[in-house]
């Protein structure tokens, strides 16, 4: 009897516990917080070209990774609301070139790119283009905000790929972060390179951004189109 007792004691222990609550070996182990200082040094997701930080009105209308240096308030703050003009299309093309505006025409192929005002040439650059696996958008745009310089980063550090490039000079975007700018990390200029946007010499990109601008008088900082200057882009193969 004292050994039946016995048995009935350890069984009615094991069901309530110390706590009054039923264990079952199957239950899940409860999750572990997530540790904030742990997630913020997490690498960046993968990214499909070097992601830019822009000011906060681009932000609201692309995917802009979150993994790239943040733009600094003030330039936030000092960058003017965008001039909101149409989507152009390919009729804009020819509608610009007969009235005599200036546009910038980029050939994939050729890898080069051509200023134009009119008909009339005014600049021919050759250019590095995007990677097959990274390629340059294609299609009609206009220029939408631009800057003297920035640091542009990107890249996945689990896979070894992540990198960071500071000072990168004469950035103009003319969708999401597609973007003609300076490049001086390669000099193989005429095959493609990049993670998708226009890489020109820093002295062709000064080139492109003055003439695109030219009303530029030296600030540092993001600068948005104006009517006068959103100037068309057209990339094609």
């Amino acid at each position: 009897m004292k050994h039946l007792l016995g048995m009935v004691l350890l069984a009615l222990m094991l069901a309530v516990g110390t706590g009054g609550t039923t264990l079952y070996a199957a239950d899940p182990a409860p999750a572990r917080p997530v540790d904030v200082t742990e997630a913020a040094v997490l690498p960046p997701l993968p990214f499909a070209k070097a992601s830019m930080d822009l000011p906060r009105f681009h932000k609201e209308k692309m995917e802009i990774k979150r993994s790239q240096q943040s733009l600094p308030v003030a330039a936030v703050e000092e960058a003017a609301t965008p001039v909101q003009l149409a989507a152009p299309t390919i009729e804009a093309v020819e509608q610009d070139r007969a009235a005599g505006k200036k546009w910038i025409e980029v050939n994939l192929s050729e890898q080069k790119t051509y200023a134009w005002e009119g008909d009339q040439l005014a600049g021919e650059f050759i250019i590095s283009s995007g990677l097959p696996g990274t390629p340059t958008v294609q299609g009609v745009f206009r220029m939408r905000v631009r800057t003297r310089s920035q640091t542009m980063s990107g890249g996945d550090r689990a896979a070894g790929t992540y990198y960071s490039l500071p000072n990168v000079e004469w950035v103009q975007y003319f969708y999401q972060d597609y973007s003609f700018h300076g490049t001086y990390w390669h000099n193989n200029f005429g095959n493609p390179m990049s993670h998708g946007c226009v890489n020109m010499t820093n002295e062709d990109a000064e080139w492109l951004f003055r003439w695109s601008m030219p009303e530029y008088a030296g600030e540092t900082k993001w600068l948005s189109t104006t009517s006068d200057n959103a100037v068309l882009v057209y990339i094609h193969k």
